[in-house]
């Protein structure tokens, strides 16, 4: 089975430099065209998406829609590939949380996966949450290929996991907002062919 993971166009938030986590936000100009330009290489790329799975958010919800309806193919709504949980740190800037708390900043965007936010989640858990859908959820499943529209950081984690054996290298696998990690699944490994794929986005604008 090929499994696309798709990181969701950029939003307001993202671009101002908020935390989300489980909050949302709506896309910028630059994310609807991240979602046109991100179709258009898997349309170029593959035949066939047999599902498409989203997290609860909008603004992946919005990536799993185009996805879906592109492909004709069942979307189904899926809360263990939302975002890590960020808890009382949802809706504070990076910048003033590095200002106000940066020992936790740099904890929870660069050193320590097993960090856990006040009223959050850590991201070790988080990629864990994701990984054991894929494991035990889509491995039930028949598809030839399907795509998990989810988010940056719990991306980050998991991809960690795959490549490595544990997240404590987690920053290394940022990926740009409408990228893609390609996957392959058989009954007993989960291997990474591909991550950070972001070649349909060279030609826009970065304004």
């Amino acid at each position: 089975m090929n499994i696309l993971l798709i990181r969701h166009a950029e939003t307001e938030w993202n671009r101002s430099g908020l935390i989300q986590g489980h909050q949302d936000s709506a896309l910028t100009a630059r994310g609807l065209q991240e979602t046109i330009a991100l179709l258009a290489a898997l349309v170029h790329e593959f035949s066939s998406v047999d599902a498409v799975y989203t997290s609860p958010a909008g603004r992946a919800r919005h990536m799993g829609n185009a996805i879906a309806s592109h492909f004709r193919c069942p979307l189904s709504v899926e809360p263990l590939v939302q975002e890590q949980s960020f808890g009382d740190y949802e809706g504070l800037s990076r910048v003033q949380l590095q200002r106000d708390e940066p020992a936790s900043a740099e904890a929870l965007f660069s050193t320590y996966a097993a960090f856990t936010p006040p009223a959050g989640e850590s991201l070790a858990c988080a990629a864990q949450r994701l990984l054991s859908f894929i494991r035990d959820d889509l491995a039930a499943t028949s598809h030839t290929t399907c795509c998990v529209v989810t988010h940056g950081h719990i991306l980050q984690g998991a991809l960690a996991i795959l490549k490595e054996g544990t997240p404590d290298n987690f920053p290394r696998y940022a990926q740009p907002n409408a990228s893609y990690a390609r996957l392959t699944l058989t009954a007993d490994r989960c291997d990474v062919i591909q991550w950070g794929i972001a070649t349909h986005l060279r030609h826009l604008s970065q304004t």
